[in-house]
This record gives structure tokens, sequence and C-alpha cells, in this order.
């Protein structure tokens, strides 16, 4: 006996055919069927409010800058001065020594100079020429200490000019202190009112989003109780005996459309391979159905 044997392709075809049809009695039952609110969960927004540790933070990092800047400028200010003051401490010791250095020539001079005409006069044992000796001696040590002089008021004036330059320094830090702790609280402030307002912003849309939420519900909840109530006096009036008839009879005029778009081997194969279930969809209407597809021409 001849048997027909489905291609890969026809075997397909006939699995896309039964998933449709079986999708297509799912929508017809739940319109025949107490429903339940399609209820939706919108998504809200969500905001994590910073601690004031780390408002502070955000503050401190965004001022960087402008504190880096400032406090590099007092220092590098200090600094300079203090450079300045170095090399004037060290020109005036070189200087002190250069000074004493001409001085010790100039009365060496003066001394080998005088020890000569005293030679030249036969002086060169007398007490004339110790005393001479002795004032250009007398006169180098004045001069000496005059020089010592000068180079410790100078010392003296670069010393206060060093601890001026350290006052200035701290008053510089302390006023600059003053200013970064107004603008740090400015700062601050200014944060947490973008935080109170992004919290306003956020609080706003939520509420929107549960009213609109809230709304859907309702309306859904209110079809849905609608939709069941018609449901429940058809039942009452009808029963459910011409409900399960109302429902083959749309599965059938659905089958029957689909099944003839197909050939007559695949209409006939989908309603033998799984008669169990087309039975249960169409009750009756099965075997009408069936009996129409076998006497089909192709």
């Amino acid at each position: 006996m001849y048997e027909y044997k489905f291609s890969d392709e026809e075997s397909k075809k006939f699995e896309e055919a039964t998933k449709s049809l079986t999708d297509r009695f799912s929508e017809v039952d739940q319109r025949y069927s107490p429903v339940t609110a399609d209820r939706i969960t919108l998504d809200r927004m969500e905001y994590t409010r910073p601690t004031q540790e780390e408002v502070e933070t955000q503050a401190k990092n965004s001022l960087s800058d402008y504190a880096n800047t400032n406090k590099n400028s007092i220092e590098n200010e200090y600094t300079e001065g203090m450079r300045a003051n170095e090399e004037k401490a060290q020109s005036a010791a070189t200087n002190l020594q250069n000074q004493k250095a001409e001085v010790t020539a100039l009365y060496e001079n003066a001394k080998t100079d005088a020890d000569n005409d005293a030679i030249k006069r036969g002086l060169a044992r007398s007490s004339i020429i110790v005393n001479i000796r002795d004032a250009f001696n007398n006169k180098m040590l004045d001069e000496y200490s005059r020089l010592n002089t000068e180079y410790a008021q100078t010392f003296e004036k670069l010393e206060e000019e060093k601890n001026l330059l350290e006052r200035q320094k701290q008053s510089a830090l302390d006023v600059f202190d003053l200013s970064y702790a107004t603008k740090l609280n400015d700062k601050i402030a200014s944060i947490n009112k973008e935080i109170e307002e992004k919290e306003a912003e956020v609080l706003k849309y939520n509420n929107e989003i549960a009213q609109k939420e809230a709304e859907y519900n309702a309306e859904r909840e209110q079809e849905a109780y609608e939709r069941n109530q018609d449901y429940q006096e058809i039942v009452q009036n009808e029963g459910i005996a011409t409900i399960n008839r109302l429902m083959q009879s749309e599965k059938y005029n659905i089958a029957y459309s689909y099944l003839s778009n197909l050939t007559k081997a695949e209409a006939q194969r989908i309603l033998n391979e799984e008669a169990d279930y087309y039975r249960s969809q169409l009750g009756t209407y099965y075997n009408i159905l069936k009996q129409q597809m076998d006497f089909r021409t192709n």
C-alpha cells in the first residue's frame, strides 16, 4: 500500500500551521474566559542622596585648583623673597671680606713705606717708627671695627626682613584660609541645593509615574470587571454550554480558513496527528471539519 512521505519542508510547514492554530485558539479562549486585569508597574527614577561627607569631598575637589594656585603663589612669593634675602646676606659677607682685605693691604703698604723711610733716615730701630706702626695698626683695627659694625647692621636688617617675610606669608595664608572657608561653605550650600532640587525632581517624576500607573491599572481593573460581569451574565442566561459552542464555532471557522490554504495532505496530517487536541478544541465541529478536508479534491 502506498504511504505518502512528507518532505522536511512540508514537516516544517506542518509545525508552523499547528503552532499558528494553537495560538489563535488561545486568543479565542481568552475572549470567552474571565480575565485578570493587565496591571503594569512602571520604572521609578532612583536617586541616592550623597552623604554630607561626600558633599564636602566634592566641594573640596572642585576648589582644589583654586586652593593650590593661591597657596603656591603665596609660597612662591615667600621663597623668592627669602632667596633675595640670602643673596643680600652672601653679598654683604663677601663685601666685608673684600673691604677688610683692602684695608689690610692699604695699611700694610703704609707700614712698609714708613719702614723704608725710617731705614733711609737711620731710624729703623727708633721708637718713632714703632709708634708709627702702632698708629697704623690701631687705625686698621678701627677700620675693621667700622666694617664689622656696618656688616652687623646690614645683617640685622636682613634678619628683620626675613622675619617680615615670615609674617607676611602667614598673614597671606590666614587671609586665604578665610577666603577659602567662605568659598567652601558657598560651594557646599550650592551642592546641597542641587541635591534638594534633584530630590524634588525625582519625587515629582515618581509621583507622576505612580499616578499614571494607578490610572492605567484602575482602567484595566474596570475593564476586567465589566468584561467578567458580561461573562457571568452570559453564563447565567445562556449557560456554559452555549459559550463552549460559540468558542468551538469560532475555532472551527479559524481552522477551516487556515487549513483550506494548505494542501489536502497537509490538512489531513494536521487533523490526524493531533486528533485528540483538535477534538478538545472543536468538539462536534472536529468531525465536520475532518470530513470537509477528507472530501477535498486537492
